[in-house]
């Protein structure tokens, strides 16, 4: 099902007008059998489609200014001059378009710098609005010498640019002596270095005599390069076979083309949509073919085969010759992406073809067909041969299958994940698909699939928003599962992970680091007395862009656990497939993925996962190669689905790299590494879900964007070798169900009924044993890093709420200045400063275990560096109880020292103070604070525990206190029973490390190794009416809307003064449950619950 693009708002998408254009006078001119030019009337219909093919050049450019102003930055842009307004294209078209416009720019580069005495020309067909002269004159000018650039296009259209240059400084400059004709079609304009003409293809004939006149391109003395971008395919096949005959005559002449094809045919989903979008825009693809006709059609036009070097477009970005490994990186730095399937479709039907004939070489003679690759002295594609040849496979194939639809309705979503029923009676009856990417948004809700009718709605966890590329694991033979990771956007990770333990969701521990596109598969180990069934993670992206190969077991109430493996250890990856050998067991295999650099790899593992819990793995990729021959490149996939059936485990969809998966070889079955051929209507294996059921093997949802023409959605089908399946099997979309709040126990707590068979890991290179019967705290989170060097968008860092360590800042040169003798002078030793002072190793605010004392700043500073348990929070020096601190009011002899990175310029538009703090080796109490605040390490290294704010009512606050008198980092027995339901995370601050801690994040801090002196900066991220009136020194003082309603409960419980004991406790309970379950309801949807708290 194809339902139409809504990125290209100005309709056509393809990136030129027609090469050559309608005349503008009323008759063109045709050649006679006696060779005299008689006129011929236009047809009317030809008037019309040219125009249709002209409006095409509107939106290409637009996508083309998009691409020059995101990923060609600090260089001279060139579109903007005939783009009326800068329009942002979604990731996939501006990575689609630079692509293209890379494969140009390649092959005209590698043109101009062949080192010849001859004139070179470089002739646009079709140009449109498109500026490949100016890219190169005003770009690479040195490239430029002795070189001519022709534009040819619809006379109207080139008159149109013609005025534009003329209105622009810019352009006319690199137009030296530019003269018009005032013609109205031919040459229209021409300077030293360019030439304007304005000429239908059609009428080759008058083309080549304008061109042979002007700039004697026939000639042996010239060399020539035709560039046709999207051009041709608009033409009936023998007008423009007659452009490639005439382009084969000239002496010295290389053919670019660049256009549209069918490698797997017009059948294939993506084809589909491609050409039913030129057939709505009444500007169909004529002369669309696959790659070997495309080449034979040069052949046939007179070009050597030896000559003719062809590759799509996806087999370009896939080769390192062509794009290196940082090329490839570098575009993730401009915006984030995670089209990668669907760029792959659209680079699969593009290619590039370049031609070459010169007549006095003899094409027939091998050595120089090898050197056309890999010669830079001539124009090439990349340095390796291409044969053109469609994949056609030369392995045995298994019994072919069939995909029919099934009846009924259904909900389109992309990238979701199978949820198992929710009771083991229902185990084949039904199957629930969970998130995913909708029609218009990610989604929350749960569809339920079933062959019956009486079946209870499947549901998914209570999430605030919709993720897509997240796993759900079924644990062992039970419904019980979990659902870990995720994403919203690219750059938007989760942690998140929840268990489903008798039907009911429960949050769990956090990953270590927010990541999608990871594999997760159910593990049964060993263990004694009963076995323990949990889940293993591999790989993944994280928010950052950063491709993880980090191993991951879950631990139930231990939660997550790094896996240490022996041996050879799989590259890291993203978007691979990963099974069990069995279904319940501990060894299995790893397949395919992506790099960080965008490059699918093509290798096999097999990995086994010891007692001692490490992990062995080995690289069986030379073997399943061996099988598969020539074949072997539909081995390794990104994207793929790996689904155990009776026919043995077979990988199903996703991408391979270098070229496309086609319906002959895109079911490969792992037994006999054997395809399973696809026959009739197929759906788009990209996004689906898929699973052995009773009936068949389903495949529930999938479909792309298939660039800007439009997006293909699949609807439910059976796979299997049986037509009517569809029919008998009855599986249909029972339901779609949104999560409810009254679903998820203890959603605000760690899921420690979860235990693998109560069992516990200990440490590594130990055995699995009995889990202890003593309360065991859950381990910190490691709060995640971003390097400021890179940039970060630190309000949308604020916005998510979540805590995060920024690094390699500059904050000035207090890290190398304010030591003690520093500090004594430029501030003044016998400056007077209030300290806190004890004697113990953790100050209780809450039971003042400490001393208000003052001192001079020297003594202070030489008590703290001798070990004395001190610790300086500034005050105004002015007004010390009513007005927060300023390090640039109260110390301005050192404020100059310090300095807040450019990046969180929104800190200080919204600044409430901005503490010094300086202490001996001394924890501090527990607390949280109402505003949020940045803390810049300066000297020492200091560690911190945070907890969400979600764990307040473990960690012993009093009401209306911010403080509390636990101690996280010595916790007792009894404060273990409370700490157990916690998710603390934890950093390590460096001097030069910022710590962004949210409001409402209980936090202590200790320093590690002696004295520690830090900035802390407050500032204000809620609405200002949301905070207390009145004073509020500290930034702690809690928001006027809980000051409000502890006033409220007083008036409540008054009002009960005149009942019976018995009678108010009764109804004041029912409004504290009252009070609690709205609580609990919106604290699943509220910014405090679900931006703060990083889901565990």
């Amino acid at each position: 099902m194809t339902t139409p693009d809504t990125s290209e708002d100005d309709g056509a998408i393809e990136p030129k007008s027609m090469f050559f254009g309608k005349d503008a006078m009323p008759q063109v001119m045709s050649n006679s059998s006696a060779g005299t030019p008689e006129p011929t009337m236009i047809d009317p219909n030809k008037l019309k489609r040219d125009e249709y093919i002209m409006d095409t050049n509107n939106s290409s450019i637009v996508s083309k200014r998009s691409v020059e102003k995101l990923y060609y930055g600090g260089e001279p842009e060139y579109f903007r001059y005939f783009v009326s307004k800068f329009k942002r294209r979604s990731p996939l078209i501006n990575r689609g378009y630079w692509l293209r416009m890379k494969a140009i720019e390649h092959t005209v580069t590698r043109f101009l710098a062949e080192r010849t005495a001859k004139r070179k020309v470089v002739v646009n067909l079709g140009c449109g609005y498109d500026p490949l002269p100016w890219l190169f004159l005003g770009k690479h000018p040195e490239l430029c010498q002795n070189t001519t650039f022709v534009d040819v296009d619809y006379p109207t259209l080139m008159h149109n640019k013609l005025g534009i240059i003329d209105k622009t400084e810019e352009l006319k400059v690199l137009l030296p002596k530019l003269t018009k004709t005032n013609a109205e079609s031919g040459l229209l304009a021409s300077s030293d270095p360019y030439v304007a003409v304005g000429c239908d293809l059609h009428n080759v004939e008058t083309l080549a005599h304008v061109l042979q006149d002007h700039l004697r391109i026939g000639d042996s003395s010239v060399a020539v390069l035709l560039v046709s971008e999207v051009s041709t395919a608009y033409m009936e096949k023998a007008a423009s076979q007659r452009v490639l005959e005439w382009a084969a005559t000239l002496s010295d002449v290389r053919f670019c083309l660049l256009e549209q094809h069918l490698p797997d045919g017009p059948s294939h989903p993506f084809a589909e949509t491609m050409l039913a979008h030129f057939e709505k825009l009444k500007t169909p693809l004529h002369a669309i073919g696959t790659m070997p006709e495309m080449k034979h059609r040069f052949s046939e036009a007179g070009w050597p085969d030896a000559g003719i070097d062809i590759r799509s477009l996806w087999e370009l970005w896939s080769d390192p010759t062509f794009l290196n490994a940082e090329q490839r990186r570098g575009l993730d730095k401009v915006e984030p992406f995670d089209e990668w399937e669907e760029f792959a479709l659209f680079a699969s039907h593009y290619f590039l073809l370049l031609a070459e004939r010169k007549a006095d070489q003899d094409w027939s003679y091998r050595p120089y067909r090898a050197s056309l690759a890999g010669s830079t002295s001539r124009v090439s594609l990349v340095s390796s041969p291409s044969s053109g040849e469609s994949p056609i496979p030369d392995v045995p194939q298994e019994a072919p299958l069939q995909c029919p639809e099934l009846p009924g309705k259904h909900v389109s979503r992309r990238f979701a994940a199978l949820v198992p029923a929710t009771s083991e009676i229902s185990e084949g009856e039904a199957v629930g698909l969970l998130g995913g990417f909708g029609a218009q948004e990610r989604l929350t809700d749960c569809d339920t699939f079933s062959r019956t009718e009486d079946l209870l709605p499947i549901q998914g966890p209570p999430m605030r928003t919709g993720i897509m590329c997240h796993t759900v694991t079924r644990l062992g033979a039970t419904s019980n599962c979990i659902m870990t990771g995720g994403r919203t956007s690219p750059d938007k990770a989760t942690a998140e992970s929840w268990t489903r333990t008798d039907g009911m969701w429960r949050r769990a521990q956090s990953l270590p680091e927010g990541r999608y596109r990871h594999c997760a598969v159910s593990l049964k180990l060993p263990t004694a007395p009963r076995p323990a069934h949990t889940v293993l993670i591999f790989g993944g992206k994280t928010s950052e862009g950063h491709v993880l190969d980090e191993w991951l077991l879950w631990m139930g109430e231990g939660g997550w656990r790094t896996i240490n493996v022996a041996g050879d250890a799989p590259p890291a990856r993203f978007g691979a497939a990963m099974i069990t050998d069995s279904r319940e067991g501990v060894s299995g295999v790893l397949i395919g993925g992506m790099t960080s650099a965008g490059r699918v790899l093509n290798d096999f593992w097999h990995w086994h996962l010891e007692a001692d819990m490490t992990l062995h793995c080995r690289n069986v990729t030379a073997r399943a190669s061996a099988v598969l021959r020539t074949n072997a490149t539909i081995l390794g996939r990104f994207g793929a689905q790996l689904v155990r059936t009776n026919r043995g485990i077979l990988m199903i969809g996703g991408i391979c790299g270098g070229r496309i998966l086609t319906s002959q070889d895109e079911i490969l079955n792992m037994k006999t590494l054997r395809t399973h051929p696809v026959q009739g209507r197929r759906p788009l294996f990209i996004g689906a879900s898929i699973t052995d059921v009773d009936g068949g093997i389903i495949v529930l949802g999938g479909g792309a964007n298939c660039f800007s023409f439009g997006t293909y959605w699949n609807k439910p089908s059976i796979l299997t070798d049986d037509p009517d399946a569809s029919l008998r099997c009855g599986w249909h979309l029972l339901s779609t169900q949104r999560p409810e709040s009254g679903m998820a126990q203890s959603w605000d707590m760690a899921d420690r009924s979860f235990q693998p068979a109560q069992h516990q890991l200990q440490q590594p290179n130990s055995h699995i044993s009995q889990m202890p019967s003593d309360l065991r705290l859950p381990e910190p989170t490691r709060i995640p890093r971003r390097s400021l060097s890179q940039g970060v968008d630190f309000e949308a860092c604020v916005n998510e709420g979540r805590p995060v360590v920024f690094s390699e800042g500059d904050i000035g040169p207090c890290t190398t200045m304010w030591s003690n003798s520093y500090l004594k002078e430029a501030i003044g030793s016998d400056r007077e400063v209030v300290v806190h002072s004890t004697q113990n190793e953790t100050m209780d605010f809450k039971n003042k275990n400490f001393n208000y004392v003052t001192q001079e700043l020297g003594t202070f500073l030489d008590n703290c560096a001798g070990g004395g348990k001190l610790y300086l929070r500034s005050l105004s020096r002015n007004a010390p109880s009513d007005q927060p601190t300023n390090l640039a009011d109260d110390y301005p002899e050192i404020a100059a020292d310090f300095e807040l990175p450019g990046e969180l310029i929104y800190v200080v538009e919204n600044l409430h103070s901005s503490p010094l703090r300086i202490s001996g080796p001394v924890t501090m109490w527990l607390h949280y604070d109402v505003m949020a605040n940045v803390l810049c390490q300066v000297r020492g290294r200091k560690r911190l525990l945070l907890y969400p704010p979600t764990d307040v009512s473990y960690l012993g606050f009093d009401a209306g206190a911010s403080s509390s008198s636990l101690d996280v980092f010595n916790a007792g027995p009894g404060s273990q029973r409370s700490l157990v339901h916690t998710h603390p995370y934890e950093a390590i601050l460096e001097p030069g490390d910022i710590l962004f801690i949210p409001p409402m994040w209980v936090h202590t801090a200790a320093p590690t190794d002696g004295m520690s002196i830090a900035v802390n900066i407050f500032f204000r991220n809620l609405q200002q009416n949301t905070y207390a009136a009145g004073r509020d020194v500290y930034g702690n003082r809690d928001l006027g809307a809980y000051e409000r309603g502890r006033k409220d409960i007083e008036r409540i419980v008054k009002s009960f003064d005149n009942l019976p004991d018995d009678v108010s406790g009764f109804y004041l309970e029912r409004l504290a449950n009252e009070l609690l379950e709205k609580a609990k309801a919106i604290g699943q949807t509220s910014q405090i619950h679900t931006m703060y708290a990083e889901l565990s």
